[in-house]
């Protein structure tokens, strides 16, 4: 009887715990949302107009993701995980020497083994010239750069079972591209490797107040200016990483963190929640006149730096960037982080092409060529065509022109087509070299 009876507390016991987070759920509300995580929905019980089948598991799903204490469970996991393992709990985080931590997704260009193709490379660089030349038509100037990745800056701290590739990475080997066709970029990896101190914070993949200091003097100089806010006061500030808030959800532990010593000199204009915000507008007393600015998360610090020095700003988030939001005269700055660089080749501008002179058409190739047209919410006036074709055959380093009833046109090119917002037209041609001669692509 006495041993049923410790059974019986023991079964009980064990139900209790499981019970909490479910009963927790229903009495208190779901678990706070961690860093970067995507929740799953509440489940419908039709899908597609039919019975959903799954809707057990889906619900199970949606439970998971929410249960009460979730990311204080998750949290101890992880530090527990640490400090016995010295390992990351999450894939999405790299759990490196000295407290430093490192943003997985840099991982494939660290170790060399997703490198873009001499195509991709191409595309990328010609899509930054494609948007250059149509700045340099309205009147402005344009300036590309890609912060370097964590990991490219400070590999000292990763983990010594990854191994560093020996080859150049994808922004070494897009430079001489980007210096063949022109197009002006500034290269931020020497500037910020020459700082006294690591100007990335350990426990976040960004860098910090005085490396989007050093930033902004190195594009200000490289767009003619003079600068010099690195070498204003600095204070520290505690930080909150966000591949700590990965790591361990539930969490409270920052570091300290430099910010600039003074209050910022300029004025965000309309409503503003956030440094995340899609589209941020402002102005200040800068007289380097109007800045359109296409930038990522490194824009977070990186806009307040510049709002300072330009009259009046607008930075947007969006990708495909907006290259139609630039009104005239001024300055384009496009920020594009090194672990997203093929998103140059693979995500064209949206900003109506270029036009061309008709080239001397030398024949015809089988390129299994498809074409769509769409339509874009702001750009009523165009039509936006979209189409695939067996790249293979065509040369490397070949643009692509399509032919319509108001004229040639040189498209945004992709590793597998093209991307158009021009003139609505009843007819389309392809035009792609192959073999140094220019070609009508055919289906």
């Amino acid at each position: 009887m006495k041993k049923n009876r410790k059974y019986a507390v023991f079964c009980a016991l064990f139900l209790t715990l499981c019970a909490v987070p479910a009963v927790g759920l229903v009495l208190f509300g779901p678990s706070a949302v961690g860093a970067n995580e995507v929740l799953a929905a509440f489940p419908s019980l039709t899908r597609a107009g039919a019975v959903n089948w799954d809707f057990l598991s889906d619900l199970s799903r949606y439970v998971e993701d929410r249960f009460a204490l979730r990311q204080e469970f998750i949290t101890a996991d992880a530090a527990l995980t640490a400090a016995i393992f010295g390992e990351s709990r999450t894939n999405s985080v790299i759990f490196g020497q000295d407290g430093w931590l490192y943003y997985a997704d840099t991982l494939a260009d660290y170790q060399g083994s997703d490198p873009m193709t001499e195509r991709e490379l191409w595309c990328a660089a010609r899509n930054l010239a494609l948007m250059q030349e149509y700045a340099a038509a309205r009147g402005a100037d344009f300036l590309f750069t890609s912060p370097p990745n964590k990991n490219t800056l400070y590999p000292q701290w990763m983990p010594v079972r990854y191994t560093r590739a020996e080859t150049p990475g994808n922004w070494q080997r897009l430079m001489p591209y980007l210096e063949e066709m022109g197009v002006n970029y500034c290269d931020l990896t020497p500037v910020l490797l020459a700082a006294d101190e690591p100007v990335y914070f350990k426990t976040d993949s960004h860098w910090d107040g005085c490396g989007s200091a050093l930033a902004h003097d190195a594009l200000v100089a490289a767009l003619g200016g003079e600068a010099g806010l690195a070498g204003e006061a600095f204070t520290m500030s505690p930080h909150a990483g966000d591949l700590h808030e990965m790591l361990y959800p539930a969490g409270t532990q920052t570091e300290p963190g430099r910010i600039l010593a003074r209050p910022r000199s300029f004025q965000y204009v309309g409503n503003v929640r956030g440094p995340d915000d899609q589209m941020i507008h402002t102005t200040s007393a800068g007289t380097s006149g109007a800045l359109l600015m296409f930038r990522d998360s490194f824009g977070n610090l990186l806009h307040q730096d510049l709002a300072e020095s330009f009259s009046e700003a607008t930075f947007s988030r969006a990708m495909p960037v907006r290259m139609d939001l630039l009104a005239g005269e001024g300055t384009v700055i496009f920020e594009l982080v090194e672990r997203n660089l093929r998103n140059l080749a693979e995500k064209p501008p949206v900003m109506e092409g270029n036009q061309r002179e008709m080239p001397e058409i030398c024949g015809e190739v089988e390129a299994a060529l498809m074409i769509e047209r769409g339509a874009h919410r702001d750009l009523p006036d165009l039509t936006v065509y979209t189409g695939t074709l067996d790249c293979a055959v065509l040369d490397v380093d070949s643009p692509i022109c399509v032919v319509l009833d108001s004229g040639v046109y040189e498209a945004s090119p992709t590793p597998e087509g093209f991307t158009l917002y021009a003139p609505p037209s009843e007819t389309a041609e392809v035009l792609a070299r192959c073999g140094g001669a220019w070609l009508r692509c055919a289906g």
